[in-house]
């Protein structure tokens, strides 16, 4: 009996280093294969009532070709939207874009009064410490799904909605 239990604790070892070492070399082989490495995906937290949210991150693109950011996908949302925030005539003002573009080698900086994603018309808006499953699609074929937390951040200032 003590030796049917020292063989299946073994196999059980085994089958673990096993699927741990696959789960890791497939991950590493998806960020070598596509160039992109998402970092701190994040959604601005907001009221329960919040006609949209904001989605932050780094995309850093280790590739030697410069690739572009197509969409954003998430349950639950009316659509979502790339946008920029320009000055305008003296004014901050968002403007919807059709791509977002990741140099070469570089890093597109995802963030509060610059680039960003519009979560619009939330069926409900997610609490602070949850995370919302996005997934990011690429003109190079790719696609990569990453899990964004939300939480508390300071509000912009001179960010128009339109």
């Amino acid at each position: 009996m003590f030796n049917q239990i020292k063989k299946l604790t073994l196999a059980l070892a085994v089958l673990t280093i096993f699927n741990n070492t696959f789960a890791m070399e497939h991950h590493t082989a998806n960020h070598t294969a596509t160039g992109i490495v998402i970092n701190d995906p994040w959604i601005r937290s907001a009221p329960p009532n919040a006609p949209a949210l904001g989605l932050f991150m780094q995309i850093n693109n280790n590739s030697d070709k410069d690739i572009k950011l197509l969409s954003v996908n998430a349950r639950g949302y009316k659509r979502i939207e790339l946008h920029r925030t320009i000055m305008h005539s003296g004014m901050m003002k968002m403007v919807k874009q059709d791509f977002m573009p990741i140099p070469a080698q570089g890093t597109l900086h995802v963030k509060l009064g610059s680039w960003h994603v519009m979560l619009i018309g939330p069926k409900r808006v997610p609490r602070t410490g949850e995370t919302v499953t996005i997934s990011l699609k690429f003109d190079n074929g790719t696609t990569q799904v990453v899990k964004a937390l939300v939480k508390k951040n300071g509000m912009m200032k001179n960010h128009l909605m339109h």
